[in-house]
């Protein structure tokens, strides 16, 4: 019933790096991006132009992620929002991808319940704004069947869709590590969308000790004033003054 995109199917098409590559030094030996590997950053933001190959990071961290996750448990959370491009509905691509992989890796119970309480975050959004709050009001009428009724649930507005999936990762207890790709490739939605981003990671940053966020972009102005305050390793700026020798040897 969701409108899912395939982030696996996407990751496929993305050429794999490698590691000891030097041109991805200004990460890998970036003392930021060794503290947020660690835990001890939650959230780290990473800039640089088309020719940075930064989906290629993104990429990595995933597969490095998931790779981890089959001992520990943890959410591997990801999106890559060039796999959204020229769509209208990216926020609701983004809440729904991200909804149905936690459902892949759940148990059955599991499963229930997370749907349970998106469900119930969208309805409770849904109400609150009125004094008196009736189904009839929402367009709910008893005779609909079960799917018209979640249908019409989930046709929900992209703030209340992305303060319901917030609502689901607050309440989680395993570690969660989310890393979107790509800010700067949303076309449609781009200013709803990155605003309910960053109001989303402020939110998981508040509500779980264990999460780590991962950020992406190329480096533009309208993203740099909503993600600004965050830890951000941007390219060639961690480089001015120093030797290129001096970050392979950190």
């Amino acid at each position: 019933m969701l409108c899912v995109l395939d982030q696996d199917e996407h990751i496929s098409t993305i050429r794999s790096l490698n590691y000891d590559d030097p041109s991805f030094c200004w990460i890998f030996s970036n003392l930021d991006f060794q503290q947020w590997s660690s835990a001890k950053f939650p959230v780290l933001w990473l800039s640089g132009l088309p020719k940075c190959d930064l989906d290629q990071v993104s990429s990595y961290i995933v597969k490095q992620e998931r790779a981890a996750s089959s001992t520990t448990g943890n959410f591997v959370l990801y999106f890559f929002c060039s796999s959204a491009t020229g769509r209208a509905s990216v926020i609701s691509d983004f809440v729904y991808t991200l909804l149905k992989q936690m459902v892949d890796y759940s148990k059955m119970d599991r499963r229930i319940l997370i749907l349970r309480n998106f469900l119930h975050g969208l309805l409770e959004e849904a109400f609150k704004k009125e004094a008196d709050p009736s189904w009839d009001q929402r367009g709910f009428h008893q005779q609909d069947s079960s799917e018209t009724t979640l249908l019409k649930i989930l046709e929900a507005p992209a703030n209340e869709l992305l303060t319901a999936l917030g609502t689901v990762l607050g309440v989680e207890q395993r570690s969660i590590s989310l890393i979107v790709d790509g800010l700067d490739k949303v076309e449609l939605q781009r200013d709803d969308f990155i605003k309910g981003l960053h109001e989303l990671v402020v939110h998981l940053q508040r509500r779980l000790s264990k999460a780590r966020i991962l950020l992406t972009n190329r480096p533009e102005d309208d993203i740099k004033e909503i993600f600004d305050g965050f830890p951000c390793i941007e390219h060639d700026r961690e480089r001015r003054g120093l030797p290129i020798s001096h970050f392979f040897s950190l």
